[in-house]
């Protein structure tokens, strides 16, 4: 069971993207800003760049904890900052339930590989 780092600012979304790790096997955690500034240790990153620091959060997780595969969910194209987290997907927002399924199976082997 992969652990899985959602950070989406609106609810609705945050809910549906918690509801498809789950349902994949995995365990969905909720990003909330730490006063500890602590991360959890995590597998893969669901990351809504448009979370008011989530390109900031991204950065730190890349340098914290390198094996953890970056998956943008986004209504806006790959630009040059979500390009430089260097993602294993960017699935664009609206998208079908599958996309995210297919992105989520790969950012997980892509994060086993690179722990191993």
């Amino acid at each position: 069971m992969s652990r899985v780092l959602i950070a989406e600012p609106s609810a609705d979304i945050r809910a549906l993207l918690e509801h498809v790790v789950a349902r994949a096997g995995h365990y969905p955690i909720r990003y909330q800003r730490s006063r500890h500034g602590r991360l959890p240790d995590v597998d893969v990153l669901l990351l809504e760049p448009a979370l008011v620091g989530g390109i900031e959060l991204a950065s730190r997780v890349r340098t914290e904890q390198p094996h953890v595969a970056i998956v943008i969910c986004s209504i806006f194209s790959p630009g040059p900052q979500t390009q430089e987290l260097d993602p294993v997907a960017h699935v664009l927002k609206p998208f079908p339930r599958e996309t995210l399924e297919d992105a989520l199976r790969l950012a997980i082997a892509t994060a086993a590989r690179s722990a191993c």
